[in-house]
């Protein structure tokens, strides 16, 4: 994350760093609602977050994950708890409603036919 570059930069003073006790360390879960890439491109107009991280990145690549999260939480920590809650939500929110499409009907007749016969789970007898 750091690069000759930005550190050309924390020393201008046109960029900043944090130091180690001023960080509000956070584990993200790994979802794809809050990867680096979905979130950096909206990231990038705010001028209090992008004071932390180097102007430019090397083609194709992007912010280190855990830095990304750690700098974002100190400085917006309710903006990153909303965003876990939120793709929490997502995700094991108990409004979503199951999928009808993949549950299959069985009559009456069927399910006692199946349940007459042994059923064997395991790889060998």
């Amino acid at each position: 994350m750091v690069n000759k570059d930005f550190l050309k930069q924390v020393l201008c003073e046109e960029k900043k760093l944090l130091a180690l006790t001023e960080v509000k360390h956070i584990c993200v879960p790994k979802y794809d609602e809050l990867s680096v890439s979905n979130l950096f491109p909206t990231l990038k107009e705010r001028a209090d977050f992008m004071k932390y991280l180097p102007d430019q990145l090397a083609k194709g690549r992007q912010p280190d994950r855990t830095y990304f999260f750690n700098v974002l939480n100190t400085i917006d920590e309710a903006y990153v708890a909303n965003l876990i809650a939120f793709a929490n939500e997502q995700r094991f929110g108990t409004d979503a409603k199951p999928e009808i499409e993949h549950l299959v009907k069985v009559s009456d007749d069927w399910w006692s036919k199946l349940n007459s016969v042994p059923v064997f789970s395991c790889k060998y007898f």
